[in-house]
């Protein structure tokens, strides 16, 4: 089934069971969620103004269980548009389970389809004590609560077209070949909160997963096309790694750590094994009291915008003048080596310049995909604020450099871009950002849509 086919079947399959489907005397929760969905498209969309467009809008891009599917699949594969289904279950007070699956395509021909499931394993909370009135309140200051996640995924995504321009950060930007990517993932990951009274103020979670690639090239255009290209491989990605999400008093200062590895295991004859390391540190600094983050929740999947495990309706768009923002800070650092002779596959090696295959913005003032290599540091500072209801502005520094070897990643080598630009955050609806960047080759406008929805969390990464 091809990109534009396998869009239009599902466009059509949202349309039909939105518009048509008849309650029965015995509903079961599908059938009972589906017609409630069909009552809130039609009194948000029977009306004909501009503030009553907006709420249909809304309403057809974030409901449940079935909604429209939208967002950028990858940087130069274009705007992909389908449907995506999401629901959930309570079996007992233990556990939430949902389930996402989504599949858009794009007038490229590029295309995305997937299926995921989340298991959120809530325990009853322990240690509740019952004060006699009069009583002084406890001065201890309630934590946020962390659940064990299991994520299971299966996702198949093509793209037409992923730009090279050379390893590392001396590569010309005349010399750009194209090739094309089709990559499948199956597996599994899981987020266990450590429960231990000494460590609780910095809320560490261990992090692992396992999951199976199955990578296909198309060929490149340039006879400058690495040798590492090959036309199928497959490998078993092992994941492990802790992460760490402390926040100083008051709120005034936010972290989240993570330090992971990662083993890429392929067949001895395609010589491609390697192992990574990484380490992300974002700090988060908010700039008034109200602010309240709208970033991944690990209990959803990429197609809810809950606001906590027990609940799965999306937020309303807030319109209030309200000011909200926020200053923040990511060092990211992810070294990889080949085992007794691999090399790292140039598929999966990190870039730098515009935005990176998972559409993610990495020095946004060059062009997409510009710099590759196994070995990557990056320096990113943002101010944004808000401006009217959900509309914000902000400002992106970046400073980076990409290197074959860890000594050739330093800050003699680093580039800069500087960033301007708008960001729309309307309760679920997914994170829309413009921006103008500007980098020693040139400028570059970026225009993009998140692929998941706000709150939403991130689908299996593709490097």
């Amino acid at each position: 089934m091809s990109g534009r086919t396998l869009g239009s079947v599902a466009g059509g399959v949202l349309v039909a069971l939105l518009l048509a489907w008849p309650a029965t005397a015995q509903e079961s929760q599908f059938s009972a969620d589906l017609r409630r969905e069909g009552e809130k498209v039609a009194e948000s969309c029977g009306s004909f103004n501009v503030k009553a467009l907006g709420g249909c809008a809304y309403t057809i891009s974030t409901e449940s269980p079935i909604h429209l599917a939208f967002g950028s699949i990858a940087p130069q594969n274009g705007f992909a548009f389908g449907a995506a289904l999401a629901e959930h279950y309570t079996p007992n007070e233990s556990w939430r389970i949902s389930w996402n699956a989504d599949a858009v395509s794009t007038l490229s021909g590029s295309w995305r389809g997937g299926a995921y499931m989340k298991l959120v394993h809530t325990p009853a909370t322990s240690g509740v004590v019952v004060r006699q009135p009069g009583t002084a309140p406890s001065s201890g200051r309630i934590a946020p609560r962390d659940f064990p996640v299991i994520d299971l995924f299966a996702q198949g995504i093509s793209l037409e077209t992923v730009n090279f321009f050379g390893s590392g950060i001396e590569s010309l930007e005349s010399r750009t070949s194209v090739f094309g990517e089709r990559q499948t993932i199956v597996g599994g990951s899981v987020i266990y909160p450590v429960r231990a009274d000494v460590l609780a103020p910095l809320r560490p979670s261990l992090v692992g997963g396992a999951s199976g690639r199955f990578v296909n090239i198309r060929s490149s255009d340039s006879s400058d096309a690495p040798s590492t290209l090959t036309n199928d491989a497959g490998f078993l990605e092992l994941k492990e790694g802790i992460r760490l999400k402390p926040s100083l008093p008051n709120g005034w200062l936010y972290f989240d750590y993570l330090l992971s590895a990662q083993q890429f295991r392929s067949a001895a004859d395609d010589f491609s094994s390697f192992n990574r390391w990484t380490m992300d540190l974002r700090h988060e600094v908010p700039l008034y009291k109200s602010v309240r983050s709208s970033g991944p929740r690990d209990f959803n999947g990429p197609d809810d915008c809950a606001q906590s495990s027990s609940e799965s309706a999306c937020p309303s768009v807030q319109w209030s003048r309200n000011r909200e923002g926020t200053v923040t800070f990511r060092v990211l650092a992810s070294a990889s080596k080949g085992l007794d002779g691999n090399r790292v596959p140039i598929y999966f090696q990190p870039t730098l310049g515009g935005s990176d295959i998972n559409g993610e913005q990495r020095l946004a003032g060059f062009h997409d995909y510009r710099f590759r290599a196994p070995n990557l540091l990056l320096w990113q500072e943002s101010i944004e604020h808000s401006v009217w209801g959900p509309i914000g502005a902000y400002a992106l520094f970046e400073q980076g450099a990409v290197g074959e070897h860890l000594g050739d990643v330093g800050l003699s080598n680093f580039v800069g871009s500087v960033s301007v630009g708008a960001t729309l955050r309307a309760g679920g609806f997914p994170l829309a950002v413009v921006s103008y960047s500007h980098g020693r080759e040139g400028s570059h406008f970026i225009a993009t849509i998140s692929s998941t929805l706000l709150g939403g969390s991130a689908r299996p990464r593709l490097d």
